[in-house]
C-alpha cells in the first residue's frame, strides 16, 4: 500500500469573516488543513510566504492596499501557488484582470458547495501535474548543463529554445541572446557545401545525423572552433514532431594531440623503421600506431595490416593480463621502462613467438602521448637453452646410467658370493639326505627330492641373474626355437605350487591346446617363474592366478598372468621396469631383488618377443607375454 497522502493545505482570503469562518469549516469537515485566514491582500502574501498552501481561495475585494487579483498575482509570480477566485463580481474587466494571472479556478458568489469541492480537486490535480512537470523540466534542464558537450534544442521552425552552458561558451552566445533566433545564426561552419544546419537537416529528412568530425565553427566573435556535429529530430509520445537536438562536442585537444603524435611519428620514423629489432608505437588504449618492417618480419605481416589493430589480437591470451599490469605500473610514473616476456601470435604460424619486450612512454611535457614497444625475438636463445637442456639432460642420464650399472655390478658380485655359498651346502646337504635315506618313507624322499629341485633352480636363477648384464649388452646365448607353451606354463606350476600354496593361492590355465612358440625354454621357465612367483607373493589369499593364451594375432601368441592382488598404482608403473627398485615393498616380508621384471623383459626381448604390463589398484595386475608362434605343438610335446 502507498503512504497516505497528507490532507491539502489551503489558504482562505475573505474579508467578511462570518464567510471566512464558515469556509473553514466546511472545508476542514472535508478533511482539508486550513494553513490561515487573511482579510487583506497584504495579510495574504505574508501568510503564503510563511506556510506555502496547496491552494489559495481569494477573493477579489479585500481590504488594505491591494486587491485578490494584484495579489494572486504576485502568488504566482513568486511561490507558483495555485488560485481560485470566490468573488461576486463577475464583470469582463475583472473577469479580464483576474484570467491574467493564470487562476485554476473562477467562482461567482453564491455558489453550491459541491461546485467548490469540484473546482478544488481538480485546481489541486491540476497543480501537482504542473509541479511534477516543472520538477521534470529542472531535471532535465539540470542534466543537460551539467553534461561536457554543447547541447541545442531548436523548434519545428528551427529557432533555438534551449541551449546548455558548453554551447554558450562553444558558439559564444548566451542563452537569452540565441532564444527565438534560428539556429543557423548559431552554428555557421567553414567551409560547407551544405549550409543547413546539422538540426535543420534532422527536421527536412527526418532521421538522426550522424557525427560529422572536426567541423570547423565560427564562433560568434569570429574564433573558429573544431567540434564533432550530430542532431536528430525530438517527438513527442504520440509521435508528434517537437524540434531538434543537436550536440557539439569540442575536439581541440584531440587534434591537438594528433597534431603532437604526428610530429613525434616524423622525429622518431627514420630510427624507427630501420631499426633492427621489432618496434610499434601502440595508443594509451592499445591500438597499433606505426609498426616497422622487423616487427612485421616478426609477425608475418605487413604494416598496413597492424595499424589500426588491437595489439591484443596477435598477443597469447595468456599473457594480456599481465602485459597490462606492467603498462599501468609504467603510466603510473615509479619507472621509466618496463620490461617483461611475451608470446606473439603470427599470422599463419602454428606456435607463438616468445619475445622479450621493453616498453617505455613517450610524452609531450607530464603528458603521456604513446608507448614504445621494443620487441626482442628470443626464438634463437630458447633454442640454444632447449639444446644445453638437453644436453644436459643426456649427460645426467648417462651419469645415471653408468651408477645404476656400477651398482648392479656391484650386487650381482655380492649376490653371487652370498648366495652361491649357501646353496651349494644346501644341494650337498640334500644330495647326502637321499643317498642315506634310501630306507625312509616315500613321502621323505619327495621330499628330499622337492629341496634338491628347489636348491637347483635356485641355482639356476642365481646364474641367470648374473647373466642380466650381458642381456643388457647384447651378449647374451640364447637357443631360440619352437617350444610347447603348456607343458613349459605346467612345469612352472609344478614349481611354483609350495609357493601358492603358503600364500593361499590357485592356479588356473585356459590355454588353447597344442600351442608353440618361439623362444628359449630355459629362459622362458626363468620368464614364466618371475611373472608367477609375482602374481602368487602380490596376490591376496583366495586369490587365483590365471594362465591364458590369446592367437587372434596372426603368426602371435600371447600367454597373459592375470592375478587378482593389490595391483600397481600408475606412479609406480613409471617405476616398475628400473632395476632393484621394489616399488615400495622394500620394507615388507615378501622376498625380492626387484630384478625379476627386468630381467624378463629382457629376456623377452632378446628372444623376439615383448612384456607388457596393465595395473588397476585394488584389482589385480594382468603381464601379457607376446611370442613369434612356432606352430601347433607335436605329438610328444603335447602327450
Amino acid at each position: 500500500m502507498s503512504p497516505k497522502q497528507p490532507p491539502a493545505r489551503i489558504l482562505i482570503v475573505e474579508d467578511e469573516a462570518v464567510v471566512a469562518l464558515d469556509l473553514k469549516t466546511q472545508l476542514e469537515e472535508l478533511g482539508y488543513a486550513i494553513v490561515g485566514i487573511a482579510e487583506s491582500g497584504e495579510q495574504a502574501l505574508a501568510l503564503a510566504r510563511a506556510a506555502t498552501p496547496d491552494l489559495t481561495l481569494m477573493d477579489v475585494r479585500l481590504k488594505g492596499q491591494i486587491d485578490g487579483i494584484e495579489a494572486a498575482s504576485v502568488m504566482a509570480q513568486e511561490l507558483k501557488a495555485p488560485v481560485i477566485f470566490l468573488t461576486s463580481f463577475s464583470d469582463s474587466q475583472t473577469v479580464q484582470r483576474a484570467a491574467e494571472t493564470g487562476p485554476y479556478g473562477y467562482l461567482t458568489k453564491p455558489f453550491e458547495f459541491r461546485e467548490l469541492r469540484a473546482a478544488i480537486e481538480v485546481a489541486l490535480y491540476k497543480s501537482r501535474m504542473e509541479r511534477r512537470l516543472r520538477e521534470s523540466e529542472r531535471w532535465f534542464t539540470s542534466t543537460l548543463r551539467c553534461v561536457q558537450d554543447g547541447v541545442l534544442i531548436a523548434d519545428t521552425a528551427g529557432r533555438v529554445r534551449f541551449m546548455n552552458p558548453t554551447a554558450e561558451s562553444l558558439t559564444g552566445w548566451t542563452l537569452n541572446e540565441a532564444t527565438g533566433h534560428p539556429i543557423g545564426d548559431l552554428l555557421r561552419f567553414s567551409g560547407e557545401a551544405d549550409l543547413r544546419t546539422s538540426a535543420e537537416r534532422a527536421l527536412d529528412e527526418d532521421r538522426v545525423i550522424g557525427v560529422a568530425h572536426a567541423r570547423r565553427l565560427y564562433a560568434r566573435d569570429g574564433h573558429e572552433v573544431p567540434v564533432d556535429e550530430s542532431a536528430a529530430p525530438i517527438d513527442d509520445d504520440n509521435g508528434q514532431r517537437l524540434g531538434a537536438a543537436v550536440v557539439l562536442r569540442d575536439v581541440t585537444e584531440r587534434l591537438r594531440h594528433e597534431d603532437r603524435l604526428r610530429a613525434s611519428e616524423q622525429r622518431f620514423r627514420s630510427a624507427f623503421d630501420h631499426a633492427p629489432l621489432g618496434m610499434a608505437l601502440v595508443s594509451l588504449d592499445g591500438y597499433f600506431i606505426q609498426v616497422n618492417e622487423a616487427l612485421c618480419r616478426l609477425l608475418n605481416g605487413d604494416a598496413t595490416r597492424f595499424k589500426g589493430c588491437l595489439q591484443r589480437d596477435v598477443t597469447h591470451p595468456d599473457d594480456n593480463e599481465r602485459e597490462q599490469t606492467r603498462l599501468n605500473e609504467l603510466l603510473a610514473g615509479g619507472v621509466g621502462m618496463v620490461q617483461f616476456e611475451k608470446r606473439y601470435l603470427p599470422r599463419g604460424a602454428e606456435r607463438p613467438v616468445c619475445t622479450l619486450v621493453s616498453v617505455s612512454v613517450l610524452r609531450e611535457g607530464e603528458d603521456p602521448l604513446c608507448y614504445l614497444y621494443q620487441v626482442h625475438d628470443l626464438t634463437a636463445q630458447i633454442k640454444a637453452a632447449e639444446h644445453l637442456a638437453e644436453l644436459t639432460a643426456q649427460r645426467m642420464k648417462a651419469q645415471v646410467a653408468e651408477a645404476a650399472n656400477r651398482a648392479k655390478n656391484e650386487f650381482l658380485a655380492r649376490m653371487s658370493h652370498e648366495l652361491r655359498t649357501p646353496l651349494n651346502a644346501v644341494l650337498g646337504f640334500a644330495q647326502l639326505m637321499k643317498l642315506k635315506g634310501a630306507g625312509e618313507s616315500a613321502s621323505a624322499a619327495a621330499y628330499t627330492d622337492h629341496i634338491l629341485q628347489a636348491g637347483q633352480h635356485l641355482l639356476m636363477l642365481v646364474d641367470d641373474v648374473l647373466d642380466l648384464q650381458r642381456v643388457s649388452a647384447d651378449s647374451l646365448k640364447l637357443d631360440v626355437a619352437p617350444v610347447p607353451l603348456e607343458v613349459n606354463v605346467a612345469m612352472t606350476e609344478d614349481f611354483l605350487s609350495p609357493l601358492a600354496s603358503q600364500y593361499q593361492v590357485r592356479m588356473e590355465r585356459e590355454l588353447v591346446p597344442g600351442l608353440t612358440v618361439m623362444a628359449d625354454e630355459a629362459r622362458l621357465r626363468q620368464v614364466l617363474l618371475n611373472i608367477g612367483s609375482n602374481a602368487i607373493k602380490y596376490n591376496k589369499p583366495g586369490g587365483r592366478l590365471l594362465w591364458r593364451s590369446d592367437v587372434s594375432v596372426p603368426g602371435r601368441v600371447r600367454l597373459y598372468v592375470d592375478d587378482t592382488g593389490v595391483g600397481i598404482s600408475p606412479q609406480a608403473m613409471e617405476r616398475l621396469f628400473q632395476p632393484f627398485d621394489r616399488l615400495g615393498k622394500e620394507r615388507s616380508t615378501i622376498p625380492g631383488t626387484g630384478l625379476g621384471m627386468v630381467i624378463a623383459r629382457s629376456l623377452m626381448e632378446q628372444m623376439g618377443g615383448t612384456l607388457s604390463v596393465t595395473s588397476h589398484v585394488g584389482e589385480g595386475t594382468s603381464v601379457c607375454l607376446e611370442f613369434a608362434s612356432a606352430g601347433p605343438a607335436s605329438h610328444q610335446a603335447a602327450s
